[in-house]
């Protein structure tokens, strides 16, 4: 045989086979003890591309859960805010009952009815300008939709619900609103001298030297919510014309008296009808109310002076911010996993408005239209109008939490859990699997450091030729 000094060949091999043992076997202390079957980039370089997507969208779930979280707190401090709303206003209206059976109280009872309305009303307004959640408030109109008005000489007024998009909104008119109206007059000009009319219940006391100037400066002078005016038709016949200040269906007018033919004369306005966004709008008055569509409820109240239907003419006088407080409850913040919601003001000045008009719950305060001093059996209606808007508030908020918030936790907790595990087969290691191989490793390490061993000691045998 051959025996060479200079090169161990067999050491060689020996020491190379060892060296790669050694290098499996931290490799695979790394994976045990670790628990990654991918720690670096030369592990799997294709698996850690996958992976680290994978992670990055657990994380993206695991931060929109939170975001639900956090929006259930929210919508949960701002319904707890309400219910508390919900309790004075049932105590009010209790009250407003109360003073409303008038003869059983005297005036000393009812002032002091109104003394406990007055402090729960202002009690409304506190809570509606202070609740706030992660500095934002809440109740006060800031976190509700918003429409500013672009053109204030076609639109006096517009007001807007939960269910609206960001952007301009169109509207047309279909049907003119009306004023109810009604004329009579004689055949040839000079004193009328009817004797009395009445319109809407109200007398007006003529003479019989009364004109039809006079006449008209009478009615204008003692009827409210009309306007009376006299013209002449050219021939020698006076007219007298008479009109609701008011548009629509809820504007009658009724006229008797001798000056009138037959004695009777009746009319009544007609609302306005149209298209809010597309969807049918059906009328109160001047205002046109959004009955189908994105912007149901929506409502538009036109001027007087663009009160025409313009055969379908769409105009856009409208801007809407909707949804002011918006939730990112998906791992990617797109538009499809973003929720919105909008709060309207709860103030106390925008409870009950459709009954008292714009003072709305502050109209039943001492000295307001509907005070129970003036008006209790009327406060008792704007009570009931404010508890359904707060009560509508707090279904609509209910509705969010439960329909959108809770279900998309539990959808995101399955849809983690899916993904969590798909990541977990690529990146996890296989303990009982690797601990076969370490094991197996193990074993090689030790016959390669045997063999290195026994294949450094061979050489020596060639001292024995040296005799």
């Amino acid at each position: 045989m051959g025996v060479r000094i200079n090169h161990n060949i067999a050491a060689l091999n020996a020491w190379w086979n060892l060296t790669k043992t050694d290098t499996a076997v931290r490799k695979s202390l790394e994976k045990l003890s670790s628990g990654y079957r991918i720690n670096r980039a030369g592990d799997d370089p294709a698996g850690l591309v996958i992976s680290e997507k994978l992670r990055a969208n657990v994380t993206g779930l695991d931060q929109a859960i939170h975001n639900s979280e956090d929006a259930i707190s929210m919508v949960q401090t701002a319904e707890g805010a309400l219910t508390e709303m919900n309790t004075l206003l049932n105590s009010i209206r209790a009250l407003a009952l109360h003073a409303a059976n008038e003869g059983a109280n005297d005036a000393e009872a009812i002032a002091a009815d109104q003394a406990q309305v007055d402090s729960a009303v202002d009690s409304i307004d506190r809570i509606a300008n202070t609740t706030k959640y992660a500095g934002k408030y809440l109740l006060n109109g800031a976190a509700g939709n918003s429409v500013d008005i672009k053109n204030s000489n076609r639109v006096t007024a517009a007001s807007i619900g939960n269910n609206a998009s960001t952007g301009f909104v169109s509207y047309a008119i279909t049907q003119e609103a009306s004023q109810a109206l009604i004329s009579f007059g004689r055949s040839t000009n000079g004193a009328f001298g009817y004797g009395d009319i009445t319109v809407n219940g109200t007398t007006v006391d003529l003479t019989a030297a009364y004109s039809a100037a006079q006449i008209v400066s009478a009615i204008n002078a003692t009827v409210s919510g009309v306007i009376a005016w006299a013209s002449a038709d050219g021939s020698g016949s006076d007219h007298i014309f008479i009109k609701t200040v008011a548009y629509g269906t809820e504007a009658s007018l009724v006229v008797t008296g001798s000056a009138v033919n037959g004695g009777l004369a009746a009319d009544t306005g007609q609302d306005i009808a149209g298209t809010i966004a597309g969807g049918s709008a059906a009328g109160s008055g001047l205002t046109l109310i959004a009955a189908t569509g994105t912007f149901k409820d929506m409502k538009i109240t036109v001027a007087e002076g663009y009160n025409s239907a313009g055969g379908g003419s769409v105009k856009y006088d409208i801007y809407v911010t909707a949804g002011l407080l918006r939730f990112v409850l998906g791992a990617n913040a797109d538009s499809n996993e973003i929720a919105t919601i909008s709060i309207n003001s709860m103030r106390a000045n925008q409870l009950g408005t459709d009954t008292a008009g714009s003072e709305g719950l502050l109209s039943i305060k001492s000295g307001g239209t509907y005070d129970l001093t003036n008006n209790a059996a009327m406060a008792v209606d704007i009570i009931d109008e404010a508890i359904n808007d707060v009560s509508t508030q707090r279904a609509t908020l209910g509705a969010f939490q439960k329909n959108t918030l809770e279900s998309t936790i539990a959808n995101l907790g399955v849809t983690r859990e899916n993904i969590q595990a798909s990541e977990s087969r690529i990146r996890d290691v296989d303990m009982a699997k690797e601990m076969v191989g370490f094991t197996r490793l193990q074993i090689l390490m030790q016959a390669g450091t045997a063999m290195l061993a026994h294949a450094n000691v061979a050489p020596q045998a060639i001292l024995q030729l040296l005799g």
